[in-house]
């Protein structure tokens, strides 16, 4: 097999966007709820207008457990377990000074210290956003801006490429993020934004810069909250260098990808309150890199998500797969490079107090390929409790 650093590269998307699972904030009852904060975070379509009951709105939640897992690094080969200790932090704070502006500061951190092992003992995601929003009096426009910058830590297998038995792959990504949206009704809204960054790796050589157009198009119907995207991304790397399907160099110049996605999603609220919410989200994508075709791919995606409620527990199930087919790209066996991966993933949540609760949590990756070099399976397990502060 050819060396290449990007060998898991679904890992690390995966990882980045694991914080979506963890931005759902927790208030107190004389702050904004759930649904506002999604609002306000991601967008997402919500009953109702934010209405501020003070000039700031603070919100802040504590998580601390243990936690076991046969596979942390997401070996193919040889996998290790262990014990861990596993905390979470986040932070939030808005400001309406004004009905026609809209600010607030957002802090996540999460962190996993491995029992067991004598090196990367510790993987951490951390990120902080920033954003300001100007909304005109008897508009339909909103005007905003927002700034992100997101750090990730995470030990990895990479025994395979001949490299060290593990390392670490840290990473530091920053986002500049200026959008326009304009509500067509009041079921129904457009978002437009662009977005500029860059990300810089410690260990490994893959910095890349990247600019990104994406439109929104989201709004409530009979079948329940819904959410069409489409985003085209260019990336620019520093030395990932260009390649032929077979793996060969073609030349030092750094390659260039293109990325395209479109993904719809739609949110069920069921009239059971114990049934809660169902979640539905199918995306498409495709990736051309401009050269000899090494990296081109086409991937669809399908995630389902249930939520039960029944006092004093609520239980979360989701699942969601992946199926990634690479246009030219060859394995060992001459045959075009394939995979495909799955996520399951189960939390139950019981409330022991007005701001506490303990909560279990099981999650497992597969993935699976016709080179074996590429499949792993990982599972963790924890048992915690939840402070809102």
């Amino acid at each position: 097999m050819p060396y290449s650093y990007n060998i898991k590269p679904v890992l690390l998307l995966s990882l980045h966007l694991t914080l979506t699972f963890f931005l759902e904030a927790k208030t107190s009852s004389d702050s904004v709820t759930d649904e506002e904060l999604r609002e306000m975070l991601f967008g997402e379509a919500t009953s109702g207008i934010l209405k501020p009951k003070a000039r700031w709105v603070p919100s802040s939640t504590i998580e601390l457990g243990v936690g076991y897992s046969d596979n942390p690094l997401y070996a193919p080969f040889v996998r290790e377990d262990t014990a861990y200790v596993e905390v979470s932090s986040e932070v939030f704070l808005m400001r309406e000074g004004n009905t026609e502006y809209f600010t607030y500061f957002y802090l996540f951190g999460e962190g996993k210290r491995f029992e067991t092992f004598s090196d990367n003992k510790e993987a951490a995601l951390l990120l902080g956003q920033f954003e300001h929003a100007y909304t005109p009096k008897n508009s339909s426009h909103s005007y905003g801006f927002r700034f992100r910058h997101t750090y990730y830590d995470q030990g990895f297998d990479f025994s395979e490429l001949g490299l060290p038995y593990r390392m670490s792959v840290s990473s530091n990504k920053t986002e500049w993020i200026p959008y326009l949206s304009h509500r067509f009704s009041p079921q129904t809204t457009g978002i437009i934004s662009l977005s500029k960054g860059f990300e810089n790796y410690r260990k490994i050589t893959d910095d890349n810069r990247d600019r990104k157009l994406s439109i929104t198009l989201q709004g409530n119907g009979l079948l329940g909250a819904w959410k069409l995207f489409g985003e085209i991304d260019k990336k620019k790397y520093k030395e990932r260098q260009r390649r032929n399907g077979d793996g060969s160099l073609i030349s030092a110049i750094p390659v260039e990808t293109l990325k395209k996605s479109v993904s719809f999603k739609i949110v069920k609220a069921f009239k059971p309150v114990s049934l809660g919410d169902s979640t539905a989200k199918l995306q498409w994508s495709w990736l051309k890199d401009g050269a000899g075709g090494y990296y081109d791919y086409k991937k669809i995606g399908l995630s389902l998500e249930q939520e039960f409620k029944l006092s004093p527990y609520t239980v979360t199930a989701s699942l969601s797969g992946t199926d990634t087919k690479y246009d030219t790209r060859k394995i060992d066996t001459n045959k075009i490079f394939e995979r495909q991966s799955l996520k399951y993933s189960t939390s139950i949540t019981r409330i022991l107090g007005e701001k506490t609760k303990v909560y279990l949590k099981w999650s497992r990756e597969e993935d699976f390929s016709n080179a074996r070099d590429y499949e792993y399976y990982s599972n963790f397990w924890s048992l915690g409790l939840t402070w809102e502060i």
